[in-house]
């Protein structure tokens, strides 16, 4: 969710409308369908105490927001939705630029690495420097103008962190919120198991093309040697599968035979996983197991796996104790969120704002009379 929205923005956009305002959002988005407004539009959107915004941005914002939403203009909920959308953005810029002025006013500052490694992310979102150089040509902007969403995006978390100062979740406060909500899914802990396995790699395709690439085989001869070197693999996950149930150490079984190389250093161990975390098969033979059972040889696409049960968990509702980080987040998170609202929403009654025509949109009209 974009923490940048004040109150009054909020009003005027949907949460998917948000979600578009978001760099990741914009970094995923880099089609080249033009813009269906093709009206000539002024360089400046607004001036927020003197400082202008680009309609470049707004431009770049609408048109992601367009395809993200998969607006038709040719419609009357799409033309509705368009219009919403547009005023969004131009309140969300300008509570933007707002922010970065404030943060500024604070003495809080950007530090060169910070700014440097969240350009880094954005290049990494897009796809890399040429994917993320092509984006911006499409928008006709430069490296330094886009710069300026990264900066808004670090001023924000900034304002938000030197606002929360101060900010507590009493014992109490805790458990009033777990008692009301425990119930809800993110208190819930599924059914879990702690697991190792060995695996002996088993895919058919694989196997194939390294006995055609080593041996030269082709048609019956090459699936008539695969089907044996399958069965052979089999074969030896089987006798792994043996040892490891007559009480062999199953760590060192797997740091020496296992063919996984994300487990095999690890003595194979797999971690604490629920339901759904591995294949079908693999799940369901991992599951089905007591502590300290060895599972009969699993095939997968991957392979054949030999699997050890250490712990298995009920599902269950989490403590107190376990669910505290978690409520801790979500009361903090919202107090300074609220306390970010209160802040903006003087700060923009405060300062000297000028939108230009034609982005009064909406309530834009009535909030910033036309001069």
């Amino acid at each position: 969710m974009n923490l940048l929205s004040s109150p009054a923005a909020a009003s005027r956009i949907t949460f998917a409308l948000t979600l578009c305002l978001l760099l990741t959002s914009c970094a995923g988005n880099t089609s080249s369908q033009s813009n269906a407004n093709t009206t000539q539009l002024p360089a400046i959107v607004a001036t927020v105490n003197d400082r202008p915004i680009s309609t470049k941005l707004y431009e770049m914002y609408l048109k992601n927001g367009r395809e993200e939403l998969g607006l038709d203009p040719k419609t009357e909920d799409g033309r509705v939705k368009i219009e919403q959308l547009r005023e969004g953005i131009v309140s969300e810029l300008i509570d933007r630029t707002l922010i970065a002025q404030e943060a500024e006013r604070r003495g809080l500052v950007i530090a060169p690495e910070k700014m440097k490694e969240a350009e880094q992310r954005a290049v990494q979102q897009f796809g890399g420097d040429e994917k993320y150089d092509a984006y911006l040509a499409e928008h006709h902007l430069t490296r330094d103008e886009y710069r300026e969403t990264i900066k808004s995006e670090i001023y924000g978390a900034l304002m938000r962190e030197d606002l929360s100062k101060g900010l507590n979740v009493t014992d109490e406060e805790l458990k009033k919120y777990y008692e009301a909500h425990k119930g809800e899914p993110q208190f819930q802990r599924p059914e879990q198991v702690t697991a190792s396995h060995i695996l002996i790699n088993g895919r058919a395709n694989l196997i194939s093309q390294q006995l055609q690439r080593e041996k030269n085989l082709s048609g019956e001869a090459l699936a008539t040697a695969a089907r044996e070197e399958l069965e052979k693999r089999r074969k030896l996950a089987e006798e792994l599968r043996g040892k490891a149930a007559a009480g062999a150490d199953f760590a060192a079984l797997a740091r020496q035979h296992s063919e996984d190389p994300s487990s095999r250093e690890q003595g194979g161990s797999l971690g604490t996983f629920a339901r759904n975390s591995h294949t079908r098969a693999f799940d369901e033979a991992a599951f089905a197991l007591k502590p300290g059972m060895v599972s009969a040889v699993v095939q997968t696409e991957y392979g054949f796996h030999v699997i050890k049960l250490a712990t298995k968990d009920a599902a269950r509702t989490q403590t107190l104790s376990e669910a505290t980080p978690e409520i801790r987040r979500l009361l903090l998170a919202g107090r300074e969120a609220t306390k970010l609202s209160e802040s903006l929403k003087e700060i923009r009654r405060k300062a000297k704002i000028r939108i230009n025509e034609p982005f009064r949109f909406g309530a834009l009209k009535n909030e910033f009379p036309a001069n």
